[in-house]
């Protein structure tokens, strides 16, 4: 027989119906009384050594630090400049579908210009403003 004093953490590792194996640096075994056998991925470079399961269903792990908030996302100047253009030819086909006349030449070579332009100049101002920061 045992004669070495029980203390109420000895108790608590006794009673429970799991144990934590880590069997594979990548995934942790867990048998549990029946002895069926569970594998669970773990996280690389964190070490399951000496972990202990919570004492009661309700107690969690400390709550960790909040993140930092991710960067609103942003809107791309050429996603902006081609779907303008895109939406210019739609006009312009509207319009000559209701009987308008106009030099198509002309207006192609006018809507790549000014689609240049403005690739240009948003590239700039996009590159100012992280600079600023």
């Amino acid at each position: 027989m045992d004669t070495t004093p029980r203390t109420a953490d000895d108790s608590a590792a006794r009673d429970t119906d799991t144990e934590t194996i880590p069997a594979d640096p990548a995934t942790t075994e867990e048998v549990d009384a029946a002895g069926a056998t569970t594998e669970y991925p773990t996280t690389p470079g964190v070490s399951t050594a000496g972990a202990t399961e919570p004492a009661s269903p309700g107690a969690s792990a400390p709550a960790s630090p909040p993140s930092p908030e991710p960067d609103r996302p942003t809107l791309r100047v050429g996603t902006v400049v081609w779907g303008l253009v895109l939406a210019a030819i739609g006009v312009g086909l509207l319009a000559i579908a209701a009987g308008a006349v106009f030099d198509v030449e002309l207006a192609v070579i006018s809507l790549v210009a000014v689609a240049g332009v403005g690739l240009l100049v948003g590239s700039v101002v996009t590159g100012r403003r992280r600079r600023a920061r």
